[in-house]
C-alpha cells in the first residue's frame, strides 16, 4: 500500500511537471515577438530631416542624416533601440555619407508589426528606392539589425557592410537560453545570418563587445569564422553590449573601415 500510494505521488508530480512544461511552451510560442522586439517611442525633437518609404501600404517614417550626399549608408539597429540616437555620431565622422535611419515597422513612427520577413522586405524595398538616388549604398546592421543587414548585402550589390555585435542566429542565441525548450520548433523568426555569407561579396567590418551580456562571443564568433579571412574583426575594450558605441574605438573603426572600403 505505501509503495503504490508513493507511485501515485511520483505520477502526479511528474504530470503537474509536463502541464507546466507544456503551458511554457504554449507561452514561448504566442508571446516569442514580444520577448525579441522591443519597439521604442521616437524623439519628437530630432534635429535631422525626416523621411518616409511606403511598403505594401506599411509606412516607414524615419530621418535622413547629411542629405544630397553620393554614397549612403543604412542602417538598422536593436531590438530595443532608439536609433535616433546615432544621429550626432553619423553627423560627426560621417559627413560624406547620406545615412538614412528608418525605424522597423511597428518602431517610432512606423506603421505595422515586426516579423523577420517583414523586415527584410522592408529593407530591401527602402534599397531599391536609394539605389537609384546614391552612386553607392553601405549597410550598417545592430544586434538584432546584423541579421537584416547580412540579409540584404546577399541580396544587393552594396559597398561596405559593419556588423556589430552580431550572431549566428536567433535562434542559436535563443537556444542558449531556453535549453530546456524545443525552440528549432517553437521559434517563428530565425534570423539566421550564416547562409547569407557565402553570397556576400563585401569583406565585412565585425565590432564585438568585450563583455557582451545579450549575445555569446560563440554566436559571434561562429558568423566570423564563417567569413574566414574575408572580415575584419575587432573587440572593443571594456565595451558591453549596449554601450558599445559610446566608446571611441567604435567610431574610429567605422571611419576607419568606410574611409579604406
Amino acid at each position: 500500500y505505501h509503495y503504490t500510494r508513493k507511485n501515485r505521488y511520483m505520477k502526479s508530480i511528474l504530470l503537474a511537471a509536463l502541464v507546466v512544461y507544456v503551458i511554457s511552451c504554449i507561452l514561448i510560442y504566442f508571446g516569442q515577438r514580444n520577448l525579441l522586439y522591443f519597439p521604442q517611442l521616437s524623439d519628437k525633437n530630432v534635429a535631422a530631416t525626416k523621411v518616409s518609404f511606403t511598403n505594401n501600404g506599411i509606412v516607414l517614417r524615419g530621418w535622413i542624416v547629411n542629405p544630397k550626399q553620393d554614397e549612403a549608408l543604412l542602417y538598422y539597429g536593436g531590438n530595443a533601440e532608439s536609433i535616433e540616437q546615432n544621429i550626432p555620431l553619423f553627423q560627426n565622422i560621417l559627413p560624406n555619407y547620406s545615412v538614412y535611419l528608418i525605424p522597423y515597422r511597428g518602431y517610432g513612427e512606423s506603421m505595422g508589426k515586426p516579423t523577420e520577413n517583414d523586415l527584410y522586405s522592408d529593407a530591401l524595398h527602402i534599397y531599391d528606392q536609394l539605389v537609384m538616388q546614391h552612386t553607392k549604398i553601405s549597410l550598417f546592421g545592430r544586434s538584432l539589425g546584423s541579421g537584416i543587414a547580412s540579409y540584404v548585402a546577399a541580396r544587393r550589390r552594396i559597398k561596405g557592410l559593419i556588423l556589430v555585435t552580431p550572431y549566428d542566429s536567433i535562434e542559436n542565441v535563443a537556444k542558449g537560453v531556453y535549453w530546456m525548450f524545443p525552440i528549432s520548433l517553437l521559434l517563428k523568426d530565425k534570423y539566421n545570418s550564416l547562409p547569407h555569407v557565402a553570397r556576400i561579396k563585401t569583406k565585412p567590418l565585425i565590432l564585438m563587445a568585450e563583455y557582451d551580456q545579450v549575445i555569446p562571443r560563440k554566436n559571434s564568433e561562429n558568423l566570423i569564422s564563417a567569413f574566414g579571412k574575408q572580415q575584419h574583426s575587432v573587440i572593443i575594450k571594456g565595451a558591453g553590449h549596449n554601450d558599445i558605441s559610446a566608446y571611441a574605438e567604435y567610431a574610429n573603426s567605422i571611419y576607419q573601415y568606410l574611409q579604406s572600403n
